[in-house]
């Protein structure tokens, strides 16, 4: 998956500096006659190679023009990424690659975006897929003459998936038959979807306690869609066994009283960049209505 930049600075051969190491200092004027046989940089595009509700693997990739009829090296790369104009990555990839002779090289750098770090960020921009970023640093190439060193700044958009939030609504008794030992429950669920676009939830495979006893389990299939930047509520049907639970947690229910409760599932999101797996695990005292 491949999201295009939308933006493309290059600062590259005006602002040229060719650093010679061990070498002679050059006479004025020979580094501007210099520059037709040095690499020259721009920015192609940011590749997707993971995401999940965790963090994104991103390859930020250059393009790479060697005029020189043989290969030269990646002596250096430093970057700084800022998202929607905050600082939030930087460092050097020590990774070299060698760039094929009189031709274009592309050149990845792989960046993981962990979206705890941007848990701040991600709050403040609630209700968008994409978020915008900014990226620049230097390249430095092993060139016959020494190590040329060239600017580069590039901007686009790069995917912001957040995390679906699960939370209790309620708890209802739909019927309770005390001689067949069953009853049936509806367990409303509060869910937030923090992005812009239609969440669906699909394949939710749960299992349900009461008290500190697991009374069912099951897969509903599709749970439903939760509209972008909304809280919808769902209702998950449970059927139960009465024998299994305590005498305690029947009274609670027979009485509409309180009981705790845990949901544990696994199921798929679907999102604007595919389906991506989720587990959820959530408790706590619920009324019986």
């Amino acid at each position: 998956m491949s999201l295009h930049s939308r933006r493309l600075v290059l600062a590259g051969l005006p602002g040229l500096a060719l650093a010679l190491s061990g070498c002679p200092k050059i006479p004025k004027g020979t580094a501007k006659q210099l520059k037709k046989y040095l690499p020259a940089v721009r920015f192609d595009r940011v590749k997707v190679r993971d995401l999940d509700f965790d963090k994104a693997d991103l390859d930020f990739i250059f393009q790479v023009d060697n005029p020189l009829p043989l290969k030269i090296g990646l002596a250096s790369l430093s970057y700084r990424l800022d998202l929607e104009g905050v600082d939030f990555l930087s460092g050097n990839d020590p990774d070299g690659v060698s760039l094929k002779a009189e031709g274009s090289s592309p050149l990845p750098l792989p960046l993981t975006l962990r979206w705890k770090k941007a848990a701040e960020l991600l709050s403040a921009t609630k209700g968008k897929d994409e978020l915008g970023f900014g990226l620049a640093g230097k390249l430095g190439f092993n060139t016959p003459a020494g190590i040329a060193t060239l600017p580069y700044s590039a901007g686009g958009t790069v995917p912001a998936l957040r995390r679906p939030k699960f939370r209790f609504q309620g708890l209802r008794l739909k019927d309770f038959q005390l001689a067949q030992d069953r009853a049936r429950l509806a367990l409303d669920l509060g869910i937030t979807n923090l992005g812009g676009a239609t969440i669906g939830l699909h394949d939710f495979n749960y299992r349900f306690k009461l008290g500190d006893k697991r009374v069912a389990k099951g897969n509903t299939g599709e749970l439903g869609k939760v509209s972008g930047d909304t809280e919808e509520t769902v209702s998950l049907p449970i059927d139960i066994t009465l024998s299994n639970l305590g005498a305690s947690v029947i009274d609670a229910l027979r009485s509409r009283g309180r009981v705790q409760a845990g949901l544990a599932a696994d199921l798929g999101v679907s999102t604007p960049f595919g389906r991506i797996p989720l587990s959820i695990d959530e408790g706590g005292q619920l009324s019986v209505g």
